[in-house]
């Protein structure tokens, strides 16, 4: 993992985990060693997980870029397809699941840019693939085509016949 931008989105990300302890979801912060290098001065968050919050929780409900992710647990496969895109952010979403059929199903509900199945993050995609969110997560797309069209602004020129 590497370091957040600033030193305000370090305490962000912290803020949010604050609020999720205090909110009563178990937050485990992960171990790991620096090795060597001192990262006393950088912006490193603990990689986290947040176990179980409650869908109103500032962890769910903002995006942080951050190495903490909430789980979320569920029975109903609609509800927690209602839950995912119950927000105004969409820029990726993931599913995980041995079934590969299930995990196309499943991708195609959810109201994101790209989802990634078994995995998560851009490195993932194919590069021709295009790459941008929806809602509040973005304008428009990067990478191929639809990513040229960004840059683009047709003008039609009419002539009488």
């Amino acid at each position: 993992m590497g370091p957040l931008y600033q030193a305000g989105e370090k305490a962000y990300v912290q803020a949010l985990l604050e609020q999720a302890r205090h909110t009563g979801a178990e937050v485990r912060e992960l171990g790991g060693q620096a090795g060597d290098a001192d990262l006393s001065a950088g912006n490193f968050p603990r990689p986290s997980l947040v176990l179980a919050p409650a869908d109103d929780t500032r962890v769910v409900l903002e995006e942080q870029f951050g190495p903490s992710l909430p789980v979320l647990p569920f029975d109903d496969e609609a509800v927690a397809v209602a839950r995912a895109n119950d927000t105004p952010y969409g820029l990726c979403s993931s599913v995980w699941t041995a079934d590969p059929a299930r995990a196309a199903t499943v991708a195609r509900r959810l109201r994101s840019g790209c989802t990634f199945v078994n995995a998560h993050g851009a490195a993932h995609l194919d590069e021709r693939a295009p790459f941008g969110g929806l809602g509040h997560s973005g304008i428009g797309r990067e990478m191929r085509v639809e990513g040229l069209r960004e840059f683009m602004d047709p003008h039609a020129v009419g002539f009488p016949a």
